[in-house]
């Protein structure tokens, strides 16, 4: 009786601590899959980011690289300008690591601090593929189509360096101009916000 009773309680033991192993195993792998999902959101949440700045990014040395060609008329400044949006646009390859520091490193020797990758790609083909919500891609997509405005704008002064110097330093300087930058980063700024809720 009295081994019947060890036996019991033994197997009660056995049963108790089998059922507490499954249940801390169940959890510990939710625990892990949570871990992963949250690594892969925050991968996904830095990507975007790079892919929001270099927008950005890109559209400030388009207007660095016009105004420096319309103050010096040095066509090395014409060539980033144009390379730049080549670039933007998925005519030419991206330099490795496009979206560390790129175009401030690149000086009058026309030196390049990274060479190119093998990857021809748009920037909104990038961000298609990076997963934008379709309302994100909306908004980059209107940020992306008044950089191009704005590329008009600076390929009129560009056109003008020769002719007319001074409505070229007027075109890159007027409010028109500094209305439709602001219309570039409008967008661009609500998705960072969008992309950090």
């Amino acid at each position: 009786m009295y081994n019947n009773k060890n036996l019991s309680k033994f197997h009660r033991t056995v049963w108790g601590t089998l059922f507490l192993f499954i249940i801390f195993t169940i959890v510990f792998f939710i625990y892990v899959r949570s871990e992963k999902a949250i690594d892969a959101a925050n991968d996904l949440r830095i990507k975007s980011y790079l892919l929001m700045d270099e927008l950005r990014q890109s559209s400030n040395d388009l207007t660095r690289m016009a105004r420096s060609y319309v103050a010096t008329g040095d066509s090395i400044h014409k060539d980033h300008f144009e390379e730049i949006i080549a670039i933007r646009n998925g005519k030419s390859p991206r330099p490795i690591d496009y979206n560390n520091i790129y175009w401030d490193l690149v000086g009058q020797n026309d030196k390049r601090p990274r060479p190119y990758s093998d990857q021809t790609i748009s920037l909104l083909e990038l961000m298609h593929q990076t997963g934008f919500s379709d309302l994100e891609l909306e908004k980059l997509s209107n940020a992306k189509k008044y950089s191009d405005a704005l590329i008009n704008i600076e390929y009129a002064a560009i056109g003008l360096v020769d002719s007319n110097p001074e409505k070229a330093t007027l075109l890159l300087q007027n409010e028109d101009y500094y209305r439709t930058k602001a219309a570039i980063m409008q967008p661009i700024s609500e998705v960072h916000k969008m992309v950090d809720t």
